[in-house]
């Protein structure tokens, strides 16, 4: 049977389906998941003052556990896309004008100025994380990583199971009369085609330049996809890339990545083992 909930976390829609020969709602696994997302959103918010985030990007050296597992992965995540995912984009990000939830940004202007190397300005000793230069934000890979949690906790009560946030799914085991998962990337844009269906394990994310867009002060459009290269919303080909993965939070970085990076991220991605999919502002769609 069929069991599912959806709540909104991290300004996105969750959505938790657990496949159960159990005909009773299974209401405690799904608290636990919604819990789980609010705890996440708690430690690492960047619009929450009191969150680790903000406690960081405020000049504090944080000892915390959580907080340095995740820049752990950010700083791991830096390295294998050659630099293209940079979690020390938010001075730039602000300056393009989204320094608010979304559901409240307009105006800004941004600037060509790219942001510090992760690599030289974090650092994580043990428990404690010091920033030495530039403001953090680990939304994304945060995301990605919740999924990956809830997953993990969910599939030791119930062997099948999927969760997606906002497009950053995972599933383990399958649904009934499947060998797995079946799931769609639509198509950006009108006419609803899908861009790829089929059967899945593990992770998949998708990242697109389309949906977080706002007007900046003097009129043009930005979106919340910073190029770390120059500090400025991407201006890749791409619209929109999905990456599968193990994990969840590996597959958003290097969907978010590539689509920035464009093709020569995308054969990183390919010599790294990772399947994309990737798709132009005029529809074509490229594998690797």
């Amino acid at each position: 049977m069929r069991h599912e909930d959806s709540f909104r976390a991290m300004d996105t829609d969750i959505d938790v389906i657990i496949d159960s020969p159990d005909a009773v709602r299974p209401f405690g696994l799904f608290a636990g998941v919604r819990l789980l997302f609010e705890s996440q959103e708690e430690r690492f918010s960047r619009f929450r003052p009191t969150s680790l985030v903000s406690r960081l990007n405020a000049g504090e050296a944080v000892d915390d556990p959580w907080l340095a597992a995740a820049c752990r992965m950010a700083l791991d995540a830096h390295a294998f896309t050659g630099g293209i995912f940079n979690p020390l984009i938010l001075e730039s990000l602000e300056r393009a004008g989204y320094a608010t939830t979304f559901r409240d940004v307009a105006g800004g202007e941004p600037q060509p100025i790219p942001p510090p190397s992760p690599a030289e300005a974090l650092t994580v000793s043990g428990s404690v994380v010091t920033l030495r230069e530039g403001r953090l934000d680990l939304g994304g890979i945060i995301k990605g990583w919740t999924v990956d949690l809830a997953v993990e906790m969910l599939a030791n009560s119930e062997p099948n199971v999927l969760v997606n946030a906002g497009g950053d799914l995972r599933c383990a085991g399958s649904e009934e009369g499947s060998d797995g998962w079946l799931v769609t990337v639509a198509r950006p844009g009108e006419g609803g085609a899908n861009a790829w269906e089929g059967t899945i394990h593990g992770a998949l994310a998708t990242s697109t330049s389309l949906k977080r867009r706002w007007k900046t002060s003097t009129g043009a459009e930005a979106h919340h996809l910073i190029d770390p290269r120059t500090g400025l919303p991407s201006s890749s080909t791409f619209v929109q890339v999905s990456a599968w993965h193990e994990l969840t939070w590996k597959a958003e970085c290097w969907a978010k990545a590539v689509l920035i990076g464009g093709e020569e991220t995308g054969r990183l991605a390919a010599a790294a083992g990772v399947r994309i999919l990737a798709i132009g502002a005029e529809g074509s769609a490229l594998s690797v």
